[in-house]
Protein backbone atom coordinates (compact mmCIF):
# COMPACT_ATOMS: atom_id res chain seq x y z
CA UNK A 1 0.00 0.00 0.00
CA UNK A 2 1.15 3.39 -0.56
CA UNK A 3 0.19 6.91 1.58
CA UNK A 4 -2.29 9.32 -0.12
CA UNK A 5 -1.49 12.71 1.94
CA UNK A 6 -4.84 14.80 3.00
CA UNK A 7 -5.33 17.98 4.18
CA UNK A 8 -8.54 18.03 6.74
CA UNK A 9 -11.30 20.97 5.88
CA UNK A 10 -13.76 21.50 7.85
CA UNK A 11 -17.32 23.31 7.04
CA UNK A 12 -19.78 23.69 10.13
CA UNK A 13 -19.38 20.22 11.55
CA UNK A 14 -19.06 18.63 7.76
CA UNK A 15 -15.25 17.36 7.24
CA UNK A 16 -13.67 16.29 4.27
CA UNK A 17 -9.86 15.85 2.85
CA UNK A 18 -7.81 16.97 -0.07
CA UNK A 19 -5.42 15.73 -1.67
CA UNK A 20 -3.67 14.80 -5.13
CA UNK A 21 -3.46 11.44 -7.12
CA UNK A 22 -2.46 9.91 -10.27
CA UNK A 23 -6.21 9.62 -11.82
CA UNK A 24 -4.82 6.25 -14.09
CA UNK A 25 -4.71 4.51 -10.37
CA UNK A 26 -7.97 5.90 -9.07
CA UNK A 27 -10.39 4.82 -11.54
CA UNK A 28 -9.08 1.19 -10.89
CA UNK A 29 -10.81 1.84 -7.30
CA UNK A 30 -14.17 4.03 -8.74
CA UNK A 31 -17.14 2.79 -9.21
CA UNK A 32 -17.84 0.92 -12.50
CA UNK A 33 -20.56 2.83 -14.23
CA UNK A 34 -21.83 1.97 -17.45
CA UNK A 35 -22.25 4.61 -20.39
CA UNK A 36 -25.65 6.67 -20.42
CA UNK A 37 -26.80 4.55 -16.92
CA UNK A 38 -28.96 6.44 -14.49
CA UNK A 39 -27.41 7.21 -11.27
CA UNK A 40 -28.85 8.47 -8.10
CA UNK A 41 -26.75 10.83 -7.60
CA UNK A 42 -24.63 11.73 -10.77
CA UNK A 43 -26.26 12.35 -14.33
CA UNK A 44 -25.25 10.09 -16.87
CA UNK A 45 -22.17 9.42 -18.66
CA UNK A 46 -21.70 10.74 -21.76
CA UNK A 47 -19.37 8.74 -23.72
CA UNK A 48 -18.63 11.02 -26.68
CA UNK A 49 -17.43 14.06 -23.63
CA UNK A 50 -15.66 11.05 -21.81
CA UNK A 51 -13.72 10.59 -25.18
CA UNK A 52 -13.15 13.93 -26.11
CA UNK A 53 -11.40 14.56 -22.14
CA UNK A 54 -9.61 11.91 -23.19
CA UNK A 55 -8.23 13.19 -26.51
CA UNK A 56 -7.45 16.72 -24.56
CA UNK A 57 -5.11 15.16 -22.06
CA UNK A 58 -3.24 12.47 -24.33
CA UNK A 59 -2.95 14.31 -27.45
CA UNK A 60 -3.14 18.41 -26.73
CA UNK A 61 -0.91 17.69 -23.62
CA UNK A 62 -4.26 19.24 -22.03
CA UNK A 63 -4.55 20.66 -18.28
CA UNK A 64 -7.79 19.39 -15.86
CA UNK A 65 -7.19 21.93 -13.30
CA UNK A 66 -10.36 21.72 -11.64
CA UNK A 67 -10.99 18.97 -8.29
CA UNK A 68 -12.69 15.85 -8.30
CA UNK A 69 -15.04 15.42 -5.64
CA UNK A 70 -15.63 11.87 -4.72
CA UNK A 71 -17.19 9.55 -1.02
CA UNK A 72 -15.18 6.55 -0.02
CA UNK A 73 -18.11 3.53 0.02
CA UNK A 74 -17.05 1.44 2.53
CA UNK A 75 -14.82 1.38 5.38
CA UNK A 76 -11.48 0.06 3.43
CA UNK A 77 -10.18 3.59 3.20
CA UNK A 78 -9.54 4.90 6.68
CA UNK A 79 -7.78 8.20 7.72
CA UNK A 80 -5.27 8.37 9.98
CA UNK A 81 -3.55 11.35 11.43
CA UNK A 82 -0.11 12.39 10.93
CA UNK A 83 1.69 12.68 14.11
CA UNK A 84 3.19 16.33 15.15
CA UNK A 85 1.39 17.98 11.77
CA UNK A 86 -2.01 19.93 12.42
CA UNK A 87 -4.43 19.32 9.62
CA UNK A 88 -2.29 16.72 7.79
CA UNK A 89 -3.77 13.03 7.48
CA UNK A 90 -2.89 10.10 4.79
CA UNK A 91 -5.24 7.14 3.96
CA UNK A 92 -3.42 3.66 2.52
CA UNK A 93 -3.92 3.59 -1.33
CA UNK A 94 -3.37 0.42 -3.33
CA UNK A 95 0.08 -0.32 -5.06
CA UNK A 96 -0.22 -3.81 -6.64
CA UNK A 97 -2.45 -5.62 -8.66
CA UNK A 98 -3.85 -7.67 -5.75
CA UNK A 99 -4.30 -4.62 -3.56
CA UNK A 100 -6.12 -2.90 -6.50
CA UNK A 101 -8.54 -5.82 -6.45
CA UNK A 102 -9.33 -5.74 -2.84
CA UNK A 103 -10.40 -2.15 -3.61
CA UNK A 104 -12.16 -2.40 -6.64
CA UNK A 105 -15.15 0.25 -6.67
CA UNK A 106 -14.41 1.35 -3.41
CA UNK A 107 -14.73 5.15 -3.96
CA UNK A 108 -18.09 7.03 -6.01
CA UNK A 109 -17.05 9.88 -7.73
CA UNK A 110 -20.15 12.95 -6.80
CA UNK A 111 -18.30 15.69 -9.29
CA UNK A 112 -16.05 15.36 -12.22
CA UNK A 113 -16.51 12.09 -13.12
CA UNK A 114 -16.18 12.99 -17.26
CA UNK A 115 -12.77 13.52 -16.03
CA UNK A 116 -11.69 10.85 -13.64
CA UNK A 117 -13.28 8.16 -16.39
CA UNK A 118 -11.28 9.63 -19.35
CA UNK A 119 -8.58 7.81 -17.61
CA UNK A 120 -10.18 3.96 -18.20
CA UNK A 121 -7.36 1.97 -19.46
CA UNK A 122 -9.64 1.42 -22.62
CA UNK A 123 -10.24 4.96 -23.25
CA UNK A 124 -7.11 6.60 -22.46
CA UNK A 125 -4.08 7.47 -24.71
CA UNK A 126 -1.55 8.74 -22.30
CA UNK A 127 1.67 7.63 -21.80
CA UNK A 128 2.76 5.32 -18.90
CA UNK A 129 5.87 7.21 -18.24
CA UNK A 130 3.83 10.44 -17.90
CA UNK A 131 3.40 12.17 -15.01
CA UNK A 132 0.23 12.98 -14.53
CA UNK A 133 -1.92 14.19 -11.16
CA UNK A 134 -4.94 15.23 -10.22
CA UNK A 135 -6.74 17.32 -7.29
CA UNK A 136 -9.47 15.41 -5.54
CA UNK A 137 -11.42 16.52 -2.58
CA UNK A 138 -12.59 13.01 -0.44
CA UNK A 139 -15.79 12.51 1.67
CA UNK A 140 -15.96 9.70 3.89
CA UNK A 141 -19.24 7.91 3.56
CA UNK A 142 -21.29 10.31 3.05
CA UNK A 143 -25.37 9.47 2.90
CA UNK A 144 -27.10 9.13 -0.60
CA UNK A 145 -28.91 12.84 0.43
CA UNK A 146 -25.58 13.87 1.44
CA UNK A 147 -24.15 12.86 -2.03
CA UNK A 148 -27.07 14.57 -4.07
CA UNK A 149 -26.56 17.55 -1.95
CA UNK A 150 -22.93 17.80 -2.50
CA UNK A 151 -23.64 17.02 -6.18
CA UNK A 152 -26.14 20.02 -6.81
CA UNK A 153 -23.68 22.18 -4.89
CA UNK A 154 -21.03 21.87 -7.08
CA UNK A 155 -23.06 22.24 -10.28
CA UNK A 156 -26.27 24.81 -9.56
CA UNK A 157 -23.81 27.43 -8.18
CA UNK A 158 -21.09 27.88 -9.90
CA UNK A 159 -21.62 29.91 -13.40
CA UNK A 160 -20.89 28.27 -16.25
CA UNK A 161 -18.47 29.59 -18.92
CA UNK A 162 -20.05 30.80 -22.21
CA UNK A 163 -19.40 28.23 -25.07
CA UNK A 164 -18.44 31.44 -27.60
CA UNK A 165 -15.65 32.85 -25.05
CA UNK A 166 -13.99 29.09 -24.80
CA UNK A 167 -13.96 29.03 -28.23
CA UNK A 168 -12.15 32.19 -28.53
CA UNK A 169 -9.69 31.07 -25.75
CA UNK A 170 -9.38 27.98 -27.85
CA UNK A 171 -8.56 29.71 -31.01
CA UNK A 172 -5.92 31.77 -28.88
CA UNK A 173 -4.31 28.33 -27.99
CA UNK A 174 -4.21 26.73 -31.32
CA UNK A 175 -6.41 24.19 -29.73
CA UNK A 176 -9.45 24.43 -32.36
CA UNK A 177 -10.34 21.08 -34.39
CA UNK A 178 -9.72 21.14 -38.24
CA UNK A 179 -13.48 21.87 -38.51
CA UNK A 180 -13.83 24.41 -36.00
CA UNK A 181 -11.21 26.52 -37.25
CA UNK A 182 -12.22 26.65 -40.92
CA UNK A 183 -15.86 27.55 -39.32
CA UNK A 184 -14.06 30.41 -36.63
CA UNK A 185 -11.68 31.68 -39.45
CA UNK A 186 -14.61 32.55 -41.85
CA UNK A 187 -16.29 33.95 -38.77
CA UNK A 188 -13.65 35.81 -37.87
CA UNK A 189 -13.48 37.35 -41.39
CA UNK A 190 -17.16 37.88 -41.52
CA UNK A 191 -16.49 40.28 -38.88
CA UNK A 192 -14.19 42.37 -40.65
CA UNK A 193 -16.19 42.83 -44.13
CA UNK A 194 -19.56 44.43 -44.48
CA UNK A 195 -22.04 43.57 -43.48
CA UNK A 196 -21.38 41.93 -40.80
CA UNK A 197 -18.28 43.91 -40.13
CA UNK A 198 -18.47 44.57 -36.12
CA UNK A 199 -21.67 43.02 -35.86
CA UNK A 200 -20.34 39.24 -34.53
CA UNK A 201 -19.16 38.46 -31.23
CA UNK A 202 -15.88 36.87 -31.09
CA UNK A 203 -14.90 35.97 -27.66
CA UNK A 204 -17.34 38.33 -24.25
CA UNK A 205 -17.47 41.97 -25.66
CA UNK A 206 -20.92 43.51 -25.74
CA UNK A 207 -22.22 44.01 -28.61
CA UNK A 208 -26.03 45.10 -29.28
CA UNK A 209 -28.03 43.03 -31.50
CA UNK A 210 -24.60 41.04 -31.54
CA UNK A 211 -24.23 37.34 -33.02
CA UNK A 212 -22.14 35.21 -30.91
CA UNK A 213 -19.18 33.39 -33.49
CA UNK A 214 -20.13 30.06 -31.76
CA UNK A 215 -23.95 30.28 -33.00
CA UNK A 216 -23.02 31.87 -36.22
CA UNK A 217 -20.35 28.87 -37.01
CA UNK A 218 -23.20 26.24 -36.22
CA UNK A 219 -25.38 28.34 -38.66
CA UNK A 220 -23.11 27.97 -41.08
CA UNK A 221 -22.08 24.06 -40.76
CA UNK A 222 -25.32 23.51 -40.93
CA UNK A 223 -26.81 25.33 -43.96
CA UNK A 224 -23.67 23.98 -45.66
CA UNK A 225 -22.13 27.11 -46.95
CA UNK A 226 -18.35 25.71 -46.37
CA UNK A 227 -19.75 22.85 -48.84
CA UNK A 228 -20.62 24.67 -51.52
CA UNK A 229 -18.54 24.22 -54.75
CA UNK A 230 -17.31 26.31 -57.90
CA UNK A 231 -16.80 23.89 -60.96
CA UNK A 232 -16.35 21.21 -58.98
CA UNK A 233 -13.38 22.81 -56.41
CA UNK A 234 -14.11 23.50 -53.04
CA UNK A 235 -14.28 27.52 -52.32
CA UNK A 236 -11.37 29.18 -50.14
CA UNK A 237 -11.64 31.46 -47.31
CA UNK A 238 -11.73 34.84 -49.38
CA UNK A 239 -14.75 32.75 -51.86
CA UNK A 240 -16.71 31.57 -48.83
CA UNK A 241 -16.55 35.37 -47.42
CA UNK A 242 -17.32 37.27 -50.89
CA UNK A 243 -20.31 34.19 -51.16
CA UNK A 244 -21.72 35.44 -47.61
CA UNK A 245 -21.36 39.37 -47.87
CA UNK A 246 -22.87 39.65 -51.03
CA UNK A 247 -25.80 37.18 -49.89
CA UNK A 248 -26.73 39.04 -46.96
CA UNK A 249 -26.08 42.46 -48.50
CA UNK A 250 -28.42 41.65 -50.91
CA UNK A 251 -30.95 40.79 -47.40
CA UNK A 252 -30.28 44.14 -46.59
CA UNK A 253 -30.83 46.83 -49.39
CA UNK A 254 -34.10 44.36 -50.46
CA UNK A 255 -36.18 44.60 -46.36
CA UNK A 256 -34.10 48.02 -45.26
CA UNK A 257 -32.23 47.44 -42.51
CA UNK A 258 -28.62 47.33 -41.80
CA UNK A 259 -26.71 44.43 -39.60
CA UNK A 260 -24.46 46.98 -37.88
CA UNK A 261 -27.08 50.16 -37.33
CA UNK A 262 -30.70 48.98 -37.44
CA UNK A 263 -32.03 48.40 -33.91
CA UNK A 264 -34.55 45.48 -33.09
CA UNK A 265 -37.73 47.55 -33.41
CA UNK A 266 -37.21 48.52 -36.94
CA UNK A 267 -35.59 45.31 -38.30
CA UNK A 268 -37.02 42.59 -36.27
CA UNK A 269 -34.92 39.10 -36.14
CA UNK A 270 -33.47 40.12 -39.08
CA UNK A 271 -29.95 41.11 -37.22
CA UNK A 272 -30.52 38.34 -34.71
CA UNK A 273 -29.51 34.70 -34.87
CA UNK A 274 -32.81 33.98 -35.84
CA UNK A 275 -33.01 35.51 -39.25
CA UNK A 276 -29.25 35.07 -39.72
CA UNK A 277 -30.42 31.41 -39.21
CA UNK A 278 -33.26 31.72 -41.64
CA UNK A 279 -31.69 33.57 -44.34
CA UNK A 280 -28.22 31.51 -44.41
CA UNK A 281 -30.48 27.91 -45.22
CA UNK A 282 -31.90 29.45 -48.17
CA UNK A 283 -28.42 30.71 -49.32
CA UNK A 284 -27.13 27.04 -50.85
CA UNK A 285 -30.79 27.06 -52.56
CA UNK A 286 -29.84 31.07 -54.39
CA UNK A 287 -26.35 29.32 -54.68
CA UNK A 288 -27.53 26.57 -57.15
CA UNK A 289 -30.04 28.98 -59.25
CA UNK A 290 -26.81 31.15 -59.97
CA UNK A 291 -25.36 27.99 -61.48
CA UNK A 292 -28.70 26.35 -63.11
CA UNK A 293 -29.42 29.92 -65.10
CA UNK A 294 -25.55 30.59 -65.65
CA UNK A 295 -26.32 34.27 -64.39
CA UNK A 296 -23.31 35.70 -61.82
CA UNK A 297 -24.00 35.28 -58.42
CA UNK A 298 -23.68 39.23 -57.80
CA UNK A 299 -25.69 41.25 -55.58
CA UNK A 300 -28.33 42.17 -57.96
CA UNK A 301 -28.73 38.26 -58.61
CA UNK A 302 -29.53 38.08 -55.11
CA UNK A 303 -32.09 41.06 -54.65
CA UNK A 304 -33.68 39.90 -57.88
CA UNK A 305 -34.28 36.03 -56.76
CA UNK A 306 -34.97 37.13 -53.33
CA UNK A 307 -37.74 40.31 -54.05
CA UNK A 308 -39.61 37.44 -56.82
CA UNK A 309 -39.67 34.86 -53.41
CA UNK A 310 -41.22 37.58 -51.41
CA UNK A 311 -43.51 38.50 -53.69
CA UNK A 312 -45.07 35.36 -53.66
CA UNK A 313 -45.81 35.87 -50.19
CA UNK A 314 -48.10 38.73 -50.02
CA UNK A 315 -46.25 40.63 -47.29
CA UNK A 316 -44.41 44.11 -47.86
CA UNK A 317 -40.34 43.23 -48.45
CA UNK A 318 -39.75 45.86 -45.83
CA UNK A 319 -41.74 44.16 -43.23
CA UNK A 320 -41.00 41.11 -43.89
CA UNK A 321 -39.22 40.31 -40.50
CA UNK A 322 -41.41 41.78 -38.50
CA UNK A 323 -45.28 41.42 -39.85
CA UNK A 324 -47.01 39.88 -37.16
CA UNK A 325 -48.04 37.34 -40.25
CA UNK A 326 -44.08 36.16 -39.63
CA UNK A 327 -43.12 37.07 -36.67
CA UNK A 328 -43.76 33.16 -35.74
CA UNK A 329 -41.41 31.67 -37.85
CA UNK A 330 -38.98 33.07 -35.62
CA UNK A 331 -39.61 32.38 -32.13
CA UNK A 332 -38.24 28.65 -31.95
CA UNK A 333 -35.84 27.02 -34.27
CA UNK A 334 -37.91 24.24 -35.78
CA UNK A 335 -40.31 26.94 -37.06
CA UNK A 336 -37.66 29.12 -38.70
CA UNK A 337 -36.39 26.18 -40.28
CA UNK A 338 -39.49 25.16 -41.77
CA UNK A 339 -40.16 28.35 -42.85
CA UNK A 340 -37.02 28.43 -44.65
CA UNK A 341 -37.93 25.58 -46.31
CA UNK A 342 -40.49 26.62 -47.30
CA UNK A 343 -38.76 29.78 -49.22
CA UNK A 344 -36.77 27.15 -50.94
CA UNK A 345 -39.77 25.52 -52.76
CA UNK A 346 -40.84 29.36 -53.84
CA UNK A 347 -37.53 29.93 -54.94
CA UNK A 348 -37.01 26.47 -56.94
CA UNK A 349 -40.20 27.36 -58.26
CA UNK A 350 -39.46 30.69 -59.41
CA UNK A 351 -40.29 31.03 -63.67
CA UNK A 352 -41.90 27.36 -63.43
CA UNK A 353 -45.45 28.24 -62.67
CA UNK A 354 -48.07 27.06 -65.12
CA UNK A 355 -45.66 24.77 -66.88
CA UNK A 356 -46.10 20.77 -66.72
CA UNK A 357 -43.09 18.54 -67.54
CA UNK A 358 -44.98 15.79 -68.21
CA UNK A 359 -47.20 17.90 -71.16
Amino acid sequence: MKKIYLIKITQFSKECYVGRIDPRKLVRVATEVGMSETQEAQRPLNEKRVKDISNYVSNEKGILPNTLTLATKDNKFDVVKVDGIEDLYYIEFPDNEDEFKVYKETIDVMDGQHRLYSFLPDISNLEESATYEIGFTLYIRPTLRERQKIFISCNEKQEKVSNNLLIWFKSKLNMLQAEEKELYDLVNRLNEEYPLKNHIIMSAEKIKNGIKAKELMAVIKKAGITKLQIMGADMDIEQEVKVLSTYLTAWENVVDFNFATSNAKEAGAAIKIAGVRFMLTILPCVWERSIQLQQPYTTQFVEDTLKKMIADMGVEREEFFTCEKNKMYFRERSQTEAFAEECVKKIKNIGSQGFNPLG
